[in-house]
């Protein structure tokens, strides 16, 4: 799915090679070195950049979205609304046909609430691409700092997430589908995202965040909210151990570009925000 989750060949200088974008954002002692992420990957986009890589060896701790590994206490809702409740025949057909492809159980999926269905079939579909959530950026750097003894702060809670996964409408009716209606597109634009991020095309990822056919609901929900209680957070470093302190910070890329995102918002808040990456652009499009 393009937007929910988890882009022209220009010349540039050889001297500069191409690296995934990061900013320094700072204001009033308090330093946040910030990285893009890719929430799934491989090992070309590995090793990352020796600034990320140093300056989180000397960093005050590494802030991330929400700490996956924190389990414990986390409450998943009963489900009440099954995929096969808001699905039609037809809907149902393509399902059938995508889990086939697959070599997923359909009777599981349509059995099961709409939301894990989606994301059942978007991460088997992108594990055939190539790619594995264990290579995703924000995991690598969790255990690099897990064993440095780096210090790991979450902007927001595991339950948080689940909570807003699993309380879309009509059980993520939206979400499914748009899974479905877009399979045939999604290693085109998967590999296309993944190049773009290695490059630091920031137009070309830029353009994968207009590319979203979601409703305006589910936008400010997933992505506009977020950001925005996000950059409160940072603005008011309180919570953080040394309120003067430097940081390293991973969060999903397409919360760094687009509409409202979070650097935009933390220039508002009287942030200065530097682009530290080199960048060049890829050859590549999102849709065939």
């Amino acid at each position: 799915m393009y937007k929910s989750l988890l882009a022209l060949l220009l010349f540039i200088s050889t001297a500069i090679n191409a690296e995934p974008l990061y900013w320094q954002a700072e204001k009033g002692g308090v330093t946040y070195l910030i990285l893009g992420s890719v929430h799934v990957g491989d090992e070309t986009m590995f090793p990352l950049p020796s600034t990320i890589n140093d300056r989180l060896q000397t960093s005050d701790g590494l802030i991330i979205e929400a700490d996956v590994r924190k389990t414990q206490g986390v409450v998943y809702p009963e489900i009440t609304i099954q995929s096969k409740d808001v699905l039609s025949k037809e809907q149902q057909t393509r399902l059938n046909q995508i889990a086939s492809q697959l070599s997923m159980n359909p009777e599981q999926l349509l059995n099961t609430a709409p939301w894990a269905a989606a994301i059942g079939i978007q991460m088997k579909q992108i594990e055939s691409f190539g790619y594995r959530s264990d290579d995703g950026v924000d995991l690598r750097l969790i255990y690099k700092a897990t064993t440095k003894n780096i210090p790991v702060f979450s902007l927001e809670s595991l339950q948080f997430q689940i909570d807003l996964l699993t309380g879309q409408a009509e059980g993520g009716k939206e979400f499914l589908l748009s899974v479905l209606d877009e399979f045939e597109d999604a290693e085109i634009a998967t590999h296309c995202l993944i190049d773009s991020w290695k490059a630091g095309d920031l137009n070309k990822l830029n353009e994968f965040a207009t590319l979203t056919e979601m409703s305006p609901e589910f936008e400010d929900a997933f992505i506009y909210q977020r950001n925005k209680n996000w950059v409160n957070k940072l603005a008011d470093p309180s919570w953080l151990p040394n309120p003067k302190g430097s940081y390293v910070m991973v969060v999903g890329t397409l919360h760094l570009v687009g509409e409202q995102n979070v650097l935009s918002l933390l220039q508002n808040k009287g942030f200065k925000v530097t682009q530290l990456s080199h960048s060049k652009s890829v050859d590549c499009h999102y849709q065939s």
